[in-house]
């Protein structure tokens, strides 16, 4: 008797799932279209939904029940893509120059900038705590 009841809370939990998923999308495309950023309403829409969840205003279970079933069936929403690929193979092989030379040069520039990065932030960090030891050391030595 409990599973005729489990059936339409599972539909409005999944329902209230996709309503707040296809909201944030729209509200990235929307915001593309007000304000030309060269970045894709989808992206922002991301970003949106990551900025409700950080925030609490969207709570996790409210996009559990569609993001899950949205994620297990991923690979089959990537067949057209593949689909595409392979029907212009011929297409990109002949740019293959243009499309991996640049795809290696910004990787690698994103590879070292981050590790750039992350060694300076994590020399302040050392920095910061060596500091603290020389203080506690220096306050040691007046008393």
């Amino acid at each position: 008797m409990l599973e005729k009841y489990d059936l339409p809370k599972k539909a409005m939990e999944l329902a209230r799932s996709f309503v707040i998923l296809y909201a944030m999308l729209f509200l990235g495309e929307r915001i593309t279209h007000l304000i030309p950023l060269g970045i894709p309403g989808s992206i922002i829409g991301l970003l949106l939904l990551f900025l409700g969840l950080t925030t609490q205003l969207i709570k996790v279970h409210w996009i559990f029940f569609g993001a899950g079933l949205l994620i297990r069936y991923m690979a089959v929403l990537f067949v057209p893509v593949s689909v595409g690929i392979m029907k212009y193979s011929d297409l990109l092989i002949s740019q293959a120059k243009a499309l991996v030379i640049p795809n290696v040069v910004s990787s690698l520039t994103t590879l070292v900038v981050v590790g750039l990065a992350g060694d300076y932030l994590f020399s302040l960090h050392s920095f910061k705590k060596l500091r603290k030891k020389v203080i506690k050391k220096r306050l040691k030595e007046r008393t």
